[in-house]
C-alpha cells in the first residue's frame, strides 16, 4: 500500500495518534494487534429491560431471526451475556448511554473489568431517560468509548470507506447520470433539527423539484429503520442533511441512502473537514460552499445539464468501496464485533474514558 493509500483521509499526526490500535486497523488498514488465546465475555448491562432496543440493534437487524453478531468478524472468541446476574463473570461490560437512568454507582464491578459506554447518537441526544445530563457526574465510571467517532476506543461508525487492492481498481464505471432517472430526494421522519435543515430545504424548493419521502414529505416510502426504501434508488442526488451539526456525526443518510445507493449525497451537519475524512474523496457536496440555497441549487442544476461533471462525483468508485455497518435498512451491524476486536487488539491498561470533554455538545456540535 502506497503513502497516499495509508492516509488518504489526510489525518494530522496528532489525530493519527489519538487512534485506537483497532481504530488504526479501522482507518489506515494498519495490521496490527492479534487475536487472543483466549475467550472473552461482553455483557450488556439492563438487557432485559431493554431488549426491545438492544435486541434489534444488536442481533437481528431486518429480520425477526436472530444472527450471530460476530459472523464475519476478524475474531470469533467472544460470547454475549444478558442477564444481570452473570456481570461479575464478563470481560467487558456494555451500557447503553441512550437508556441508563443516571450514573451507575449501584453496578458491581469485577477486577480488572473493562466499562464501555456506548452512543451512537449526537452529544445532544444521549442519556435521554434520565434527568441526571450532567456528564461529569459520569467521570470514573468508564473505560472506553464506542461511538461514531474515529479516536473511539471501540469505533462503529455508521459507514466506512476503504481504499480497494489495486488489483481490483476499475477502469471504467457506470454513467450514473444516465442510469438515474430522477433527480434529488430526502426521506425524513424526525422533522426537526436544531440547525434549521427543513428551512433550508424549503428554501432549495423554491429554485428545484425535490421529491421528499416519508413523515416529512408527501411522498410515502416502505423502508425506514429495518427496511431499505427501494425507490431511493432512482435519484442522482440525496439530500443527507443532519439534524445536528457535530464533529464526525455522519449517518444511514449519507452512507445508505446516498453512497450506498449511487447518488451523490448533498450533506449537512458535520465540518466539511469531517466529511473528507470519512467519506471517499471527491464523493459529495457540502452546503458550507455555497452562499445559501440558491446558489446550491444552481450547481446542482449545472451538474444535472453536464453529465461528466456530474459523474466526477463518482470516479471515487474505481478505488474504493464503500461499507455500511450499523444495521440501518438491513445493512449489516458491526457493534458487538467490534467490541470483541478491541478486546483483542486494544491497549487494555488502566485507561478512563473522558466522557465529559469527549461527548460535550457544547465542543463537538457547531451553530445549533
Amino acid at each position: 500500500m502506497s503513502d497516499a493509500d495509508y492516509n488518504w483521509r489526510n489525518l494530522t499526526p496528532a489525530e493519527i495518534s489519538r487512534l485506537s490500535v483497532l481504530g488504526r486497523r479501522m482507518f489506515l488498514n494498519e495490521k496490527i494487534g492479534f487475536e487472543q488465546h483466549r475467550n472473552f465475555t461482553i455483557h450488556l448491562w439492563n438487557y432485559d429491560k431493554f431488549a426491545w432496543e438492544l435486541g434489534p440493534r444488536f442481533f437481528k437487524i431486518g429480520s425477526p431471526i436472530k444472527f450471530d453478531p460476530f459472523e464475519s468478524c476478524s475474531v470469533s472468541n467472544c460470547r454475549v451475556t444478558t442477564k444481570n446476574k452473570d456481570i461479575m463473570d464478563a470481560d467487558a461490560v456494555l451500557f447503553h448511554l441512550h437508556l441508563i437512568a443516571g450514573p451507575p454507582a449501584e453496578v458491581r464491578r469485577a477486577p480488572g473489568q473493562l466499562w464501555v459506554w456506548f452512543g451512537d447518537e449526537s452529544p445532544y441526544n444521549v442519556l435521554i431517560s434520565t434527568n441526571d445530563r450532567n456528564l461529569i457526574h459520569y467521570s470514573g465510571f468508564f473505560n472506553w468509548s464506542m461511538t461514531y467517532r474515529m479516536d473511539s476506543n471501540v469505533p462503529v461508525p455508521y459507514g466506512r470507506a476503504v481504499p480497494l487492492p489495486k488489483d481490483q481498481y476499475l477502469d471504467e464505471i457506470e454513467d450514473y447520470h444516465k442510469l438515474k432517472k430522477k433527480n434529488i430526494a430526502l426521506m425524513g421522519w424526525n422533522c426537526g433539527g436544531l440547525n434549521g435543515r427543513y428551512k433550508y430545504l424549503a428554501e432549495m424548493q423554491k429554485y428545484i423539484e425535490i421529491d421528499v419521502y416519508g413523515r416529512c414529505g408527501t411522498l410515502k416510502c416502505e423502508g425506514h429503520y429495518y427496511e431499505n426504501c427501494n425507490k431511493l434508488d432512482d435519484y442522482k442526488f440525496y439530500l443527507a442533511f443532519e439534524s445536528l451539526n457535530c464533529d464526525e456525526y455522519v449517518t444511514e443518510k449519507a452512507w445508505w441512502n446516498a453512497l450506498n445507493k449511487s447518488a451523490v449525497p448533498v450533506v449537512m451537519g458535520a465540518p466539511k473537514h469531517s466529511y473528507q475524512k470519512l467519506l471517499p474523496p471527491n464523493s459529495f457536496i457540502h452546503i458550507d460552499d455555497f452562499k445559501g440555497p440558491e446558489e446550491l441549487t444552481q450547481y446542482i442544476k449545472y451538474l444535472l445539464d453536464h453529465p461528466a461533471e456530474y459523474n466526477k462525483y463518482h470516479d471515487w468508485r474505481k478505488r474504493y468501496r464503500v461499507f455500511n455497518e450499523h444495521g440501518y435498512s438491513g445493512a449489516p451491524t458491526r457493534q458487538l464485533c467490534r467490541l470483541c476486536e478491541a478486546l483483542n487488539y486494544n491497549n487494555k491498561t488502566n485507561q478512563r474514558a473522558d466522557l465529559e470533554n469527549y461527548f460535550d455538545h457544547k465542543r463537538q456540535c457547531h451553530d445549533t
